[in-house]
This record gives structure tokens, sequence and C-alpha cells, in this order.
């Protein structure tokens, strides 16, 4: 399976694709999703193996650059078998005199029922009767009392099945929103029993004043153990709606312990402290910073991460938080605590030239498939000690270099030597004022 994948400010989406014999299997959508799956058989392996690899250099000529090995996704459930294991849950509850065992009843009975029927129909009421008399012991006082507000379906997309939450989307859906306080709903989600089989949850902005997340995360340290969450995205934002380094995370690892199933974090924003960032099934870990601290950047050097395959790291401007401290990252060039990652990108840095130099004498270069160096201010340098260790970059899939400063005559030597691999795309020109010229990273503030 050979993964690609294309970033901009309105998408960021992914395209697999795997050859078996005379047909190829692509699998495509958004990031974070499962998207959808299409195969296709020919009159034989080779040209199966041929219009496979047509595809691919469609996919690049649009931008898609490949990452390697992608994090193998969490095992998904048929429905037939996580309904039957949903139905001996209500056995045992309604054994134990708990509700919540004839709601998970009453749910797979109106699943199983034909739509628009007076049976489905009386199947709905008793649950809606159920819940109204339960109400307190399926959401929490806070939940349900936030259920009942104007506005609340706004704030709060939840997907239910068999009566739990299983997928939740909160924030602000616009500027001026008169209606419940985002975090608050957050809290309740995070803290109801409803939410015990949460899968997927995506936070956006909690308000557009203040510009924070600190909230969220201290409602995801609050709630419950959430043992089915597998992806979590906070920061759903746009640069339309709020600039990255105005909207401030401060300590998220008290996620880590409420998630232990978690698979996919993804991060968006300022003033983030990953804290002791240890996790045994973490596999893909996106961090997208206009800044991101240097204690921070210790916690990844030191990062125990066990499963992880997948990291991309924007670290930004000093002068929007960041670092230039190279020997803060330097541990993570020779780690031995992330035994399975495959894709590195160390992006957006101010420090590109330093990571370049010393990714091109680190062991971890040998481990990973594709290397992501983009965004940042890489001058001479740093190609220049890609170019005199190009051996060692040659076993990589992809080298994406672009976006950076990297002068013309390197570009050549670059191509010359990692020819279809290295991806060079726009490299931009520094801005000068009075005599002095400026770098910057493609994200600041």
């Amino acid at each position: 399976m050979r993964r690609f994948e294309f970033k901009d400010s309105r998408s960021y989406k992914f395209w697999e694709i795997e050859v078996d014999g005379a047909t190829f299997t692509a699998r495509y959508g958004k990031v974070g999703t499962d998207g959808q799956t299409q195969t296709k058989s020919f009159a034989s392996p080779d040209k199966a193996a041929a219009a496979a690899e047509k595809k691919i250099q469609e996919k690049v000529r649009k931008g898609y650059a490949e990452v390697g090995s992608a994090p193998a996704p969490a095992p998904k459930q048929d429905a037939a078998d996580e309904s039957q294991e949903f139905a001996v849950l209500a056995d045992k509850l309604l054994a134990a005199g708990d509700p919540w065992g004839q709601r998970i009843a009453l749910a797979i009975a109106h699943a199983a029922t034909a739509a628009k029927s007076p049976e489905r129909r009386k199947l709905a009421k008793e649950i809606k009767q159920l819940e109204r008399d339960h109400a307190a012991h399926f959401f929490g006082d806070q939940l349900h009392a936030l259920m009942q507000e104007d506005g609340f379906e706004k704030i709060a997309r939840l997907t239910w099945e068999h009566g739990y939450i299983k997928r939740a989307v909160v924030g602000v859906p616009e500027y001026g929103f008169d209606g419940p306080n985002a975090a608050e709903v957050l809290a309740a989600v995070m803290a109801s029993p409803a939410s015990e089989h949460l899968e997927q949850l995506t936070v956006g902005l909690t308000d557009f004043d203040g510009g924070g997340l600190r909230d969220a995360h201290q409602a995801i340290a609050a709630g419950i153990v959430h043992p089915h969450l597998d992806t979590v995205f906070i920061g759903d934002f746009s640069a339309d709606e709020q600039e990255v380094s105005w909207v401030d995370h401060g300590d998220v690892s008290g996620l880590y312990a409420k998630a232990p199933k978690l698979r996919t974090l993804r991060l968006r924003g300022a003033g983030i402290e990953l804290g002791k960032l240890e996790h045994p099934t973490l596999a893909r870990l996106e961090i997208e910073s206009g800044g991101l601290p240097e204690a921070s950047v210790v916690s990844l050097a030191n990062a125990k991460l066990p499963e992880l395959v997948h990291i991309e790291v924007w670290f930004g401007r000093t002068d929007y938080g960041g670092t230039t401290n190279i020997a803060a990252l330097r541990p993570l060039f020779s780690t031995k605590t992330l035994p399975k990652l495959k894709h590195l990108g160390l992006q957006n840095s101010e420090m590109q030239d330093e990571i370049a130099v010393e990714l091109a004498k680190s062991k971890l270069l040998a481990q990973v498939d594709s290397v992501d160096l983009s965004m940042g201010t890489m001058r001479g340098a740093g190609a220049q000690a890609i170019i005199d260790h190009a051996q060692a970059f040659k076993h990589l899939k992809s080298l994406n270099l672009s976006n950076n400063y990297i002068p013309g005559p390197q570009r050549a030597q670059l191509h010359a030597a990692l020819d279809g691999i290295v991806k060079l795309g726009r490299q931009d020109t520094p801005e000068s004022y009075d005599g002095t010229d400026y770098y910057y990273t493609s994200v600041g503030e």
C-alpha cells in the first residue's frame, strides 16, 4: 500500500493504492476518515501495475506527496457483530436492572424495523419516553439541560448509535452566535454516560473572542475515560475564522489517559504544551503551529510512542512562541522509542537548515520511508547537507523540500542526486529591507 496526501488551506486529503495481481484497490477521502474504496481489474498484472503508476503520477502532478506507510486503521467491527455485542451488553444490563439495557434493546429493535412502519414509530415513542424517565442516568444532568436549549444542535453535531454518542463535533458555528457556551457543551459531552462509546471527537473554536482552547482541554481531562476514542482533532478552524497563533491550547496531556486506545491526534493552534508524551497506541500525530514552545519540542524529541507511524510537526517562528534551539530536538534523531515510525515531517521551521544537517547524519533517516522538510527557511546549508549525504536519502519514497529558500544551483544538484524522490515545488525568495534579507516560515501568525 502506497499513501499520498494533499494539504492546503482548504482541504486535507489522502489517496492510497495497492496492486494485487491483475487488480488495484484505491482508497481516498478526507484525512481522519475511512474514505471510499474503489477496485479495478485488468487483463494482466503488468497492465494493473502500469495503470496504478499512471494514477500515481496524476496525483503527484496535482500536488499529492507520498508519505510512505500509512498507520494501519483500527479494525472496524461488522455492523452485525457490533449489534450482537450490544445485544449481549443489553441483556447484562437488563439483568442488573440498569435502564441502559432497555435503551440499547429498543435501539437495536428500532434499527431492525422497516422505515415508516407503525412498529418503528411505536419504538421511537418508547425510546423518547424512556429517555424522559431516565434523562439524568443516560445523559447526565448537565448535558440533558443543555440539550433543551435553542442552538444546541449548532454547537454540538452528535452522531448516535445504540443510544450512545459515537461521533461528536463541537464548536461555535459563527461569529456572534447567541447560543449555549461551547466549552460547557464539550464538558457536558465528555462527562456524559452517553459518551462512553465515543469514537471520534472534533473540536473547533469554543469562542471567537478569546481564541483559546484551554477550556476544551480542561473539559476533556475532567471527563470520563473513553475506551473507544480513536480519533481526536482539536483546533478545527480555518485562517478565515482565526489566526493559528491566536488560538492557545495550553496543557493537552490530560487527553492521553482519557483516550487509552487513541490512534490519531491532530492539534492546530498555539501555546501547545505536550507534557510527558507517552501513549501505547497512538499511530499518527499532527501538530500545526505557528510557534511550538521549546518545552514541547523537548517532549517530542523524547516521546515514547511505540505504535507511532506518522508524525508531522510545524515548529513556526520565534515571534510567535517557537524555538530555534536545535539541541531541544536533537534526541529525536537517535531515538529508540519510536520503533515503527515511517513518515517524518519536521516542517515550517526557522531551524530548517539545522534539522536537515542533523537528519542527514542520523540513524533515524534509515528507518523512515518518507520525509517532509517543507514550509521552512532552508537555504544553502541544509540543502548542501542533503546533497552531501544523498546516498542516505535514496531509499526514501518521497523527500518534500518545497516552500523553502533553496538556491537555484542546489535545486539542480538535488534533482540530479535524488531524481524521482525529491519534491522542490515552489521556492521562496527573502524579503529585503534596508539591505537585510528576511526569511519566514510559511505559517506564523
